[in-house]
C-alpha cells in the first residue's frame, strides 16, 4: 500500500500485521479516520481482528468520498452479511479503480476464492506480483491460500512462512503452514503448526481436521481419534471430520467403526469423495460384494469416473475369481488415466536422460517388429535426435515452446499396446506348492525362492507385454521406470498369475485381497530400488528378464534382512529415510539374504522385512534390461 495512511493508521496497520490486535483496537478508537484510506485500514483490522460487528458499523457510517473506497467497502460489507457473489461484484468494480492498494487486492483475492474463481485468481497473482511485498500479512495469507489451491507448494510454503514470521500467533498462518507441510511430507512440522493453531483457536474444528489428518499420517490413530472424541456434541461436525476419524479406525483395524464413521461423512455430505472411496475399499477387501453393489448403486456416477474407485472394483472382482470384469475394471482405470493426462502431468521436466533413452530404446525395437505408426515414427525420430545430444545418465532435456510440448506428447503418449490374449495355465506345473507354502510358514524369516515359477507360455507373454506395451510411464529419480497395474500394466497374463497364486498358496496368501501390481525396468548403467518395506502382508516378486542378459550370476537379484520394520513406523520410516533404516538393521544384528538373479524366479515374502535390489550388472541393450513384477497382497501398513 502506498505511504498515503496518516500516522496513527501506519501504526495501527503495523500493530494488526504483527498479531497486537488488542493494541490496534485501542488505538483505532483513539484515532478516527482522516481519509478513505484511513477508513478502509479501519474496516480491515476490525476485520482481521474478528471485530466483525464493528467493521461492518464502519462500512455503513462512513461517508466514503472514493469510487473505489465506496465499492470495496460494500464489498466488504456483502461479504460479512453472506452474500459472496454480491461482494465479488463489487470488488471487481473497487479494483478498476484502484490496483495498487494490497488490502484492496487482498480482499479482491479472498472473494475470488470465496466464488471459487481460483484460476481467474491465480492469473491476477501472477499478473500484479511478480515480487510479492513480504511485509503485507493480509494479502500474504490469501495468496498462502490461493496457492494451496492451486498446489503451489513452494508458494504456499514462501508466503505461509512471512505471515507466521510476522506474526507467530496467525491462526490462518499456522494452518496454512500447516496443510503445505503435510503435503511436501513434512508430518512432524506440520503436526507443531496444527498444535499452535489449536491453541489460538480451540474450539476450531478445522484445527481439530487438521491435527487428524497429521496423526493419521504418522500413524497415531489414537490420537487422531482421541481429538475428535474432544470436539463439541453440540455443534454439527463436518464430513471431513468423520472421514478423518475412519481413516483412523481403519488404521487400527476396527473396519465397524470406520464404516460408521465414513457412512456417517456420506450422511453430513452426500457424495463425500474420501468418504466413497474408502468405504468402496473396506468393503473390496471384505469381500463383501452386496455392500460393495450398494455403494456403487448409490454413488454410480462418481465411481465409474474416479481411478481409485474403479480399481478397487477391479480388485474386488479378481479376488471373488472373476477375472474378466477384473480385467475390464482394470482397462477402464487405464482409460481414465490416459483421459485424465496422468502420464503427462507426472513427467518430470527437465526429462532424464534414463528416462528419454528408456523410451527410445523401446521405439526402437517396435519399429524393428513394424508395430508403429506414423506418430510412433516421429517420436522415435524425435527421441534419437536428443539421444544423440548426450549418453550423460546426469543430462536432463528442458526445451521451451512448441518444442518442449512436442518432446513431452513423444514421452508421455501410448504409441503401442500389444493384445496378448492368454487362456493357458500360468503359474508352472513343475513346482509343488504345498511344500512351497510349508517352507514360507516356517521359514525364519519368512521367504521362499521358487525356480520356474511362470509356465513358458505365461513367461512369453509377459515378456512380451513387458518389452512392446508403452506404458512405462512411473518415474523414479534412481533411473529406472514403471508401470503401475492401473495405467496400462494390466494384461491378461498378469492377471490370471494373481488368481492363480491365490488358490495354490490357500494358507500364505488365502483371503488376502491382491492391493497392487507394478513392474519395474532397470537401466544398466544404474542402480536399483533403494532399501524399503512394503505396506502390504505378502510380497510376490519375479524376473523375467533372460538368464543371457546378466553379466554375473551371483548378483543381479535382491537382498533381504531378517528384521522387520517396525509396525508403529510410517511410510516415509520404511520407505525412504534410508539412514534410518540402516541405523535400525545395525541395531537389531540383521542378517542380509542374497536372493541372486534367475530368468523365472520368484521370491515370495513377508512385505514387511526390509529388502534391496542387489547390485546390477547386466549387458547393454534394450531386451537386457532387468524387469521385476510385484503383487502385494494384504494390507499391513499405512502408506500415509
Amino acid at each position: 500500500m502506498p505511504s498515503l495512511l496518516s500516522a496513527p493508521y501506519i501504526h495501527i496497520k503495523h500493530l494488526r500485521s504483527t498479531g497486537a490486535t488488542t493494541e490496534a483496537i485501542v488505538k483505532l478508537r483513539s484515532a478516527p479516520p482522516r481519509s478513505d484510506i484511513d477508513a478502509f485500514e479501519a474496516a480491515i483490522c476490525l476485520f482481521i481482528c474478528s471485530e466483525f460487528g464493528n467493521c461492518l458499523h464502519v462500512c455503513q457510517t462512513y461517508t466514503w468520498r472514493t469510487p473505489w473506497a465506496m465499492a470495496i467497502s460494500q464489498a466488504l460489507m456483502a461479504y460479512l452479511q453472506q452474500d459472496a457473489i454480491k461482494a465479488l461484484g463489487l470488488a471487481r468494480t473497487a479494483i478498476s479503480h484502484q490496483r495498487d492498494m494490497h488490502d484492496v487486492n487482498a480482499l479482491y483475492l479472498m472473494l475470488l476464492i470465496a466464488n471459487q474463481a481460483i484460476d481467474e485468481a491465480d492469473q491476477f497473482v501472477q499478473k500484479h506480483y511478480a515480487i510479492i511485498p513480504m511485509d503485507e500479512p493480509f494479502l500474504l495469507i490469501m495468496m498462502a491460500e490461493l496457492a494451496i489451491a492451486v498446489s503451489d507448494w513452494k508458494q504456499a510454503y514462501r508466503c505461509a512462512s512471512a505471515v507466521v514470521a510476522a506474526d507467530p500467533e496467525d491462526f490462518r498462518g499456522l494452518m496454512s503452514l500447516s496443510i503445505v507441510n503435510l503435503k511436501i511430507r513434512n508430518p512432524h512440522e506440520s503436526l507443531g503448526n496444527a498444535l499452535r493453531a489449536r491453541l489460538i483457536s480451540p474450539q476450531s474444528q478445522q484445527a481439530v481436521l487438521q491435527l487428524m489428518r497429521c496423526y493419521n499420517e504418522l500413524g497415531d490413530f489414537y490420537a487422531a481419534v482421541g481429538d475428535f472424541d474432544q470436539l463439541d456434541s453440540q455443534i454439527p461436525i463436518a464430513a471431513d471430520l468423520y472421514v478423518e476419524l475412519g481413516i483412523a479406525y481403519i488404521g487400527l483395524s476396527q473396519t465397524e467403526l470406520a464404516t460408521t464413521a465414513l457412512t456417517r461423512a456420506l450422511e453430513t455430505q452426500p457424495g463425500h469423495p474420501t468418504a466413497v472411496r474408502e468405504l468402496l475399499m473396506i468393503h473390496g477387501n471384505a469381500n463383501d460384494s452386496i455392500a460393495l453393489q450398494q455403494l456403487v448403486g448409490q454413488h454410480q456416477a462418481f465411481i465409474k469416473n474416479d481411478m481409485v474407485n474403479v480399481i478397487t472394483l477391479g480388485f474386488e472382482r479378481l479376488a471373488q475369481g472373476d477375472t474378466a470384469r477384473a480385467l475390464g475394471y482394470f482397462n477402464d482405470t487405464f482409460a481414465l488415466s490416459r483421459q485424465q493426462n496422468v502420464a503427462y502431468n507426472e513427467l518430470p521436466w527437465p526429462v532424464p536422460e534414463p528416462r528419454l533413452r528408456h523410451d527410445y530404446e523401446q521405439l526402437q525395437l517396435l519399429a524393428q517388429r513394424q508395430k508403429l505408426d506414423s506418430k510412433g515414427l516421429a517420436a522415435l525420430q524425435l527421441l534419437e535426435h536428443y539421444c544423440k545430444q548426450s549418453q550423460d545418465i546426469h543430462h536432463v532435456f528442458a526445451p521451451t515452446g512448441a518444442a518442449a510440448e512436442t518432446l513431452q506428447r513423444a514421452l508421455t503418449d501410448m504409441h503401442y499396446i500389444p493384445t496378448i490374449p492368454f487362456d493357458d495355465v500360468a503359474l508352472s506345473t513343475q513346482n509343488h506348492y504345498p511344500d512351497i507354502e510349508q517352507q514360507y510358514i516356517d521359514g525364519k524369516p519368512a521367504m521362499v525362492v521358487i525356480d520356474n515359477f511362470l509356465s513358458p507360455a505365461a513367461l512369453q507373454a509377459l515378456r512380451q507385454f513387458s518389452e512392446e506395451a508403452t506404458v512405462w510411464k512411473l518415474n523414479n529419480d534412481r533411473g529406472y521406470v514403471g508401470a503401475l497395474l492401473g495405467q496400462g500394466f494390466a494384461s491378461p497374463v498378469l492377471i490370471q498369475i494373481a488368481h492363480e497364486l491365490k488358490s495354490m498358496m490357500p494358507q500364505v496368501i488365502g483371503d488376502y485381497p491382491l492391493l497392487q501390481a507394478w513392474g519395474f525396468k532397470y537401466d544398466q548403467r544404474l542402480s536399483g530400488i533403494n532399501m524399503h518395506a512394503d505396506f502390504a502382508k505378502i510380497n510376490v516378486n519375479f524376473w523375467i528378464t533372460p538368464d543371457a542378459a546378466c553379466a554375473d550370476p551371483n548378483t543381479g537379484g535382491m537382498v533381504i534382512y531378517d528384521v522387520p520394520a517396525p509396525g508403529s513406523w510410517t511410510f516415509p520410516d520404511y520407505n525412504v529415510h534410508q539412514s534410518k533404516m540402516k541405523a535400525y538393521l545395525k541395531v537389531h544384528k540383521a542378517e542380509s539374504l542374497r536372493v541372486p538373479y534367475r530368468e523365472n524366479r520368484c521370491v515370495i515374502f513377508d512385505s514387511s522385512l526390509i529388502h534391496i535390489t542387489d547390485e546390477l550388472h547386466f549387458k547393454p541393450g534394450y531386451q537386457n534390461r532387468r524387469i521385476n513384477v510385484t503383487l502385494l497382497y494384504g494390507r499391513a501398513r499405512s502408506v500415509g
